[in-house]
């Protein structure tokens, strides 16, 4: 399936989005004789997306140059097309320090989610991007104008780890004064939460401040990694708290019987009436480790290693 104009939306006079199952910034800015240069933020899944995402800016902006893509983070849906258009365009890759690592050493990516050496059967696209080199790294927040015309698009790198090692965001500033956050993973659109409302993050306790920090930042569009612009702040980033805390609240109160985690990741699976398949199993069982840690270090819940097992059980 082609990347189509439909899903371009337009939200000042530089900067848009393409409205995907991950949401893919674009930058266009003018250089003269009809030419212009591109920046993409984030790339998608795989190589496929790359190549749709190409097809789109060569039909679109022919006489267009994509000079880099900007990562939020080094998950395969964001960073999975990178090498392919590294391949075709010769563009720079872009990435936070951290982030940077992951995709130059993807496998470390299943590592984490296994805790070890994983099983061949979740080495797929879905979770393992291909390596591919990053040019610039920044190594924390820092802010970089991009010339244009008399004046320059401002971008402002913006921590917000949490979901990932060192996740970042994107506040761009247009020439005009339009702001726009991309905001990488740390939110997800409505629609994303109602169909995975227990969702991927490797720090509970970081995620939980980056969502409070994020509300303090001011622009008039904020892009989800996943779902629909939103103009206020306030009430996706509540429900995407909501989304934590209800989470926190289930795995305590399952915890009234001491369980292993392998009991608890069936119990809070089959209260949230999900299925388990093997890539689920293995993300939201990493994710379901990560709570255990922000309640264990907030003193909600405690454990006793017995028998050989590791139980858990909250605190009276």
């Amino acid at each position: 399936m082609s990347v189509t104009t439909e899903q371009l939306v337009h939200l000042s006079e530089h900067i848009s989005y393409l409205k995907m199952p991950t949401n893919t910034g674009l930058i266009t800015i003018p250089r003269g004789e009809k030419k212009c240069d591109l920046y993409l933020i984030d790339s998608g899944n795989d190589e496929t997306n790359g190549a749709r995402l190409l097809d789109f800016m060569r039909s679109n902006f022919p006489n267009g140059t994509l000079r880099a893509i900007i990562n939020t983070h080094s998950h395969a849906d964001h960073c999975g097309g990178n090498s392919y258009l590294v391949r075709e365009t010769g563009c720079e890759v872009w990435a936070s320090k951290g982030e940077a690592y992951l995709m130059e050493f993807p496998t470390i990516e299943t590592q984490l989610i296994w805790g070890g050496t994983p099983i061949h059967d979740i080495r797929s696209k879905y979770l393992l991007a291909e390596a591919c080199r990053v040019k610039r790294v920044f190594d924390g927040e820092e802010e970089i104008a991009l010339p244009c015309g008399a004046g320059a698009i401002l971008l402002n790198v913006v921590s917000l780890p949490g979901h990932y090692v060192d996740q970042v965001g994107f506040l761009l500033t247009d020439t005009d004064g339009t702001r726009v956050m991309f905001a990488g993973d740390v939110l997800s659109g409505r629609n994303a939460i109602k169909k995975h409302w227990i969702q991927y993050l490797l720090d509970e306790t970081k995620t939980k401040e980056s969502l409070q920090k994020i509300q303090t930042i001011e622009a008039d569009f904020y892009i989800p990694g996943h779902g629909d612009v939103v103009n206020n702040i306030e009430g996706i980033a509540e429900l995407n708290l909501l989304a934590i805390l209800e989470t926190e609240d289930m795995i305590v109160d399952e915890l009234k019987s001491p369980k292993t985690t392998e009991e608890l990741l069936k119990s809070v699976a089959d209260r949230s009436g999900i299925v388990l398949k093997t890539s689920q199993f293995c993300l939201i069982g990493s994710t379901l480790r990560s709570y255990l840690t922000g309640l264990y270090e907030s003193g909600r819940i405690e454990y006793e290693i017995r028998e050989n097992r590791m139980i858990w059980k909250r605190v009276s």
